[in-house]
């Protein structure tokens, strides 16, 4: 990561990643991006017809927040997906877990997963990494780098983009990171098989955010 990028992170974000133990190769697999007050947020999401229990988790957790999100948390290495009931549950249960931990509403909690299909997700590996995780998650550009590779799964480099620019005599920050690689002929918007998370210290309604993801999604 370039050393500008310590000045491109935005204010009131955190960030971190550890072990859990769902990559075979023994590498990151867990990251959290944590917004010091609730963010107001917005998802752009696949249109295929199966999708991911994080997926229908997610969907169900901003409406019932109104678009804000305090956590996200992400897990590689098991893509959560086509394991039924049993998958939800996961989903639910370490959203829960992550509120406690940070003091907030599990609805606030965003989750997402990456990795195998078809194999349930150990949440309990995830529930146990949370206090230490919790503790270790910082606002530098390490941290970020942290989130970045811990998210890679056939990906060959972490993908990260930051800018900053100024409106109306404030300073703006934005930096993103994303992962997505050995995908058969992917349909890049809706269909992709992608995780991207972008965040910025802008000041932005959820509607507006919504309105930009519509946008993204044509």
């Amino acid at each position: 990561m370039s050393d500008i990028s310590q000045f491109l992170i935005p204010k009131g974000f955190r960030f971190g990643a550890t072990k859990a133990g769902l990559k075979t190769s023994g590498r990151t697999d867990f990251a959290l991006i944590v917004a010091d007050t609730p963010a107001n947020a917005a998802a752009a999401f696949t249109a295929n017809r199966v999708k991911a229990a994080p997926v229908l988790v997610d969907q169900e957790h901003l409406r019932a927040s109104g678009g804000r999100v305090r956590v996200v948390a992400i897990n590689a290495g098991n893509a959560n997906c086509a394991a039924g009931k049993a998958g939800l549950d996961a989903a639910y249960a370490t959203c829960e877990a992550a509120a406690r931990v940070f003091g907030c509403s599990p609805s606030e909690v965003f989750p997402s997963s990456t990795g195998i299909i078809g194999v349930p997700l150990p949440a309990e590996k995830l529930i146990a990494a949370l206090p230490a995780l919790s503790a270790a998650i910082g606002s530098e550009s390490d941290h970020f780098q942290e989130v970045a590779e811990a998210i890679m799964t056939t990906d060959t480099v972490e993908k990260t983009a930051f800018a900053r620019l100024e409106v109306e005599g404030r300073e703006i920050r934005i930096a993103a990171t994303c992962k997505g690689s050995g995908m058969i002929h992917p349909q890049l918007v809706p269909h992709a098989t992608m995780l991207v998370y972008v965040m910025t210290d802008a000041a932005a309604t959820p509607r507006c955010w919504t309105a930009i993801c519509a946008r993204l999604s044509r």
